[in-house]
């Protein structure tokens, strides 16, 4: 089965309002999912824009719906101590009556943490707190009292209730340059994983392949790890639509077409008819969740069009 979310990025100025509409709207529409990102801040000088936080938005989104999944892509480790991340979901999937995914990763925007005080580890460091992470939610999820003793986490006698919903329940990994660490992180610990953003379909395979090999290295059915693909994504409903489109871009960015059809090899920046395709060429490689990132303020028109002309071709 195939699943189709969009991904809202409340870091860009996303009011609650907007995050109602955005998400009414997806369900309205046919789509299965909507998924956050956990940024604090948009960049050094965004002053002047909301970032509601990404448990919170989560929150809100649940309550604006009745059916849609909710998922985060990503929760990042480091802003939250994983003991209590791991109450966080399992209270946030009681609200929900089961309707939350957790995608969760090691962090990377070195920007937030040094303006919020967080330390900002290594990336060998970062990779190994996740690890112990997910271990530490697992244990609180499964056990009445939970006892780790990790180089990064500890627990002694913890008791975490309520439990989540769904048993099991999925941790989602996420990555965006999929690097052998990371994936060999997944193949060990995750039941899914994300790639995100643009990943042409030779590199996807690429990975995909190296997955594979992964899973089987650590005793694992290849096809138990679930793979999922977030991508920037802008339909257009026609060649000539897409080509003005693709030339005021250029221009402004100083690009030749060459160079941004290039740039947006791994995209799904396409027609009705190229977009369809892309889909069906990926779900080829073993994705089962799509997770569309729409340009800002078109959300609600690429919705549209999406559901109406490319989802009935699926």
């Amino acid at each position: 089965m195939s699943y189709y979310g969009i991904q809202i990025e409340p870091q860009f100025g996303y009011s609650f309002d907007q995050i109602k509409y955005i998400v009414q709207n997806a369900e309205k529409l046919g789509f299965t999912h909507a998924w956050f990102s956990d940024h604090f801040m948009l960049n050094a000088d965004a002053t002047n824009l909301e970032s509601q936080e990404c448990i919170v938005a989560m929150m809100a989104a649940v309550s604006y719906t009745t059916k849609l999944r909710i998922g985060s892509l990503v929760l990042c480790n480091n802003y939250r101590y994983p003991s209590v991340l791991a109450k966080q979901i399992a209270s946030l999937d009681n609200y929900s009556n089961g309707r939350i995914d957790f995608g969760y990763g090691a962090g990377w925007k070195e920007l937030e943490y040094s303006a919020y005080g967080i330390p900002f580890p290594s990336v060998k460091d970062r990779l190994g707190m996740l690890e112990e992470a997910i271990q530490v939610i697992r244990k609180l999820w499964a056990e009445d009292k939970a006892t780790f003793e990790g180089k990064y986490y500890q627990l002694k006698d913890a008791i975490s209730f309520p439990k989540p919903v769904q048993n099991p329940m999925k941790i989602w990994v996420g990555t965006m340059y999929a690097k052998i660490k990371m994936l060999t992180l997944a193949s060990k610990y995750a039941d899914g994983i994300n790639l995100a953003w643009a990943y042409p379909l030779e590199v996807f395979e690429e990975k995909m392949n190296l997955l594979d090999e992964l899973c089987e290295k650590n005793d694992r059915k290849p096809d138990s790890l679930l793979r999922s693909y977030g991508i920037w994504t802008r339909i257009y409903e026609s060649e000539e639509e897409k080509i003005k489109a693709w030339r005021e871009i250029a221009e402004k960015r100083g690009f030749t077409l060459e160079e941004l059809e290039k740039r947006y090899e791994g995209a799904m920046h396409g027609t009705i008819e190229e977009i369809t395709t892309k889909i069906k060429d990926y779900k080829k490689l073993g994705v089962s969740h799509f997770i569309f990132m729409f340009p800002g303020n078109q959300e609600i028109e690429q919705m549209k069009l999406f559901s109406k002309e490319i989802l009935p071709k699926l």
